[in-house]
């Protein structure tokens, strides 16, 4: 009798969770989402200031509003936009200067809107409980649009394109592949030293189809494509799909400008000499800026390719020597300072002693 009570209690149960599944379908909800799915989606965009949260930079931006305002009750919409992370290859590295492997940021299609647009008009702002930074930190990253999850593929002598699969440690893909992509499937193959990408459905890997931060270039977002990879000689075959915004450092600057308010937060002041492009401000996340020279054409949305993004800043000649650097209020001085010194070594040595 026992175990009849137990089995009807048992049925009775699933019934129950069956028709609230149907009802939740109906409705939209998922009643199972975890923390990493809707249930754990935090809010980034914010009203109040007395919602923002210590340890991160946000954008404000309010069209026709003040932030002496916004600061004094809440503005009744969002006007506060959190600059985001997206899935980085540099964890607990976020300020490092050493490049052991390039830094690579990748931010899911689905997600790449919610990166904060920064302009003339807005402000950049950062939130401490602790502590005043002692210097602004921007990471500049250039922008190579959408691909799949891969980033920093190289050349072997014969242009052929690979990414460093188990070469020193058995995870080094993990610099490689956005472990939160459907690339990630790449890590159930057996370690090897190098994994080469051959085609993408049918477009040849090579110098020409590969971005200075080793990504696929000429993908259609959000599309899937078969991908054919090499471990040695033998050939597998794996779906992805072109739906990450792939970003790698290219430049980096430090800046000491701020202004505290009054409130929760300082205001970050952009150089004057930035140009458009992705910054990583203070190891805590990323925000677009637009110029005033861009700002007409741009199209307001998170990928537009009339604008040169990776334009850079720091000018070098073909020996890798800085030519121009804006960032570095003396550097014309140490220019003129190197010329006179480069005079003066050409002058000891056309002094012929034999002359005198």
């Amino acid at each position: 009798m026992g175990n009849r009570k137990v089995l009807l209690i048992i049925v009775i149960g699933v019934i129950v969770l069956a028709l609230g599944a149907v009802v939740a379908t109906f409705l939209g909800v998922d009643l199972f989402a975890t923390v990493s799915g809707e249930a754990g989606k935090q809010p980034d965009s914010f009203s109040s200031v007395d919602d923002l949260k210590s340890g991160k930079a946000y954008v404000w931006h309010h069209d026709g509003g003040s932030i002496e305002e916004d600061l004094k009750k809440d503005a009744g919409e969002s006007v506060f936009f959190t600059c985001i992370t997206g899935d980085y290859n540099f964890k607990n590295e976020e300020l490092g200067e050493a490049i052991e492997y390039p830094r690579s940021i990748w931010v899911k299609s689905g997600t790449d809107d919610r990166i904060p647009t920064v302009t003339s008009k807005d402000r950049l702002i950062y939130v401490s409980s602790t502590e005043v930074p002692q210097e602004i930190v921007f990471e500049r990253f250039a922008d190579y649009g959408y691909s799949i999850g891969i980033s920093n593929m190289e050349a072997d002598k014969g242009g052929h394109y690979f990414m460093t699969f188990a070469d020193v440690d058995d995870d080094d893909y993990k610099y490689f592949i956005d472990m939160n992509s459907d690339a990630s499937q790449l890590t159930e193959l057996s370690a090897i030293t190098r994994l080469y990408l051959d085609k993408v459905g049918n477009v040849k890997v090579d110098e020409k189809s590969v971005s200075d931060g080793g990504t696929v270039l000429g993908l259609k977002k959000d599309k899937k494509y078969t991908c054919e990879f090499y471990t040695g000689t033998y050939y597998q075959d794996f779906n992805l799909t072109a739906n990450i915004h792939c970003f790698g450092s290219m430049e980096r600057f430090v800046n000491y400008d701020y202004e505290f308010m009054h409130s929760n937060f300082i205001v970050i002041e952009i150089p004057e000499y930035f140009k458009s492009g992705y910054y990583f401000v203070n190891g805590v996340g990323l925000f677009r800026y637009v110029s005033d020279g861009d700002i007409s054409k741009y199209n307001g949305k998170a990928y537009d390719e009339s604008i040169d993004w990776n334009d850079p800043i720091i000018l070098y000649d073909d020996d890798g020597v800085v030519i121009y650097d804006p960032s570095d209020p003396d550097f014309e001085e140490k220019q003129r300072q190197k010329e006179i010194e480069e005079k003066s070594d050409k002058g000891d040595e056309d002094y012929d002693i034999t002359d005198e």
